[in-house]
């Protein structure tokens, strides 16, 4: 799903949740600037997906129209159907992944970064021999994540596992560097 359509789909949510709400508010929810909030509520008003009327203290109220509500709807249809063929490509490529991993032989597996790619990794291990054997992620140390403690970087060093996944989204040249600076030999890393 694009961009636009998203900050659409969030901005109708918003509407839809009925609080009174100003451009400000709207703008640090959506995380854009007050401008694109106003540019954006204009645009649903001409279409016809939202009103905007006047209530006491110089405030004005968002009121979702029927045909918002449709265009909400749509949008939500459209942001599942993508999220689900995200995940479904994803899911695909990691049981390929995890299929060679088990044919060199290797099924100790150490995810290095927590969050939804390493949701969707842990979702499609389920049913293959693959093991997770502990986690990684410098930023979330001393968390929970799948019943393991979140370690720093350093464990590397003494962790036996077979394979490196990637599993954070952040800077993968800065990752590989941190890896690398640990003495993780390289075939040991994989991407999905």
């Amino acid at each position: 799903m694009e961009s636009k359509s998203l900050k659409t789909l969030q901005l109708l949510e918003a509407i839809a949740a009925d609080k009174t709400t100003s451009q400000r508010e709207l703008s640090d929810v959506l995380q854009i600037s007050l401008g694109l909030v106003n540019s954006f509520i204009k645009r649903l008003v001409k279409k016809g997906y939202c009103k905007v009327t006047t209530i006491p203290k110089n405030r004005v109220k968002y009121i979702l129209t029927p045909a918002g509500a449709m265009e909400k709807t749509r949008l939500t249809y459209e942001y599942i159907s993508s999220s689900y063929h995200y995940f479904k490509a994803a899911k695909n490529r990691l049981e390929n992944l995890y299929a060679e991993l088990l044919n060199q032989g290797a099924n100790r597996v150490v995810f290095y970064g927590v969050g939804e790619l390493a949701d969707i990794a842990l979702i499609s291990m389920a049913g293959t021999d693959i093991r997770l054997v502990d986690v990684v992620d410098p930023a979330r140390e001393g968390e929970v994540y799948a019943n393991f403690v979140v370690k720093a970087i350093s464990r590397l060093k003494e962790a036996d596992f077979d394979a490196l996944l990637i599993t954070a989204v952040d800077n993968h040249e800065a990752v590989l560097n941190k890896i690398k600076g640990i003495g993780v030999p390289s075939d040991k890393v994989r991407f999905f």
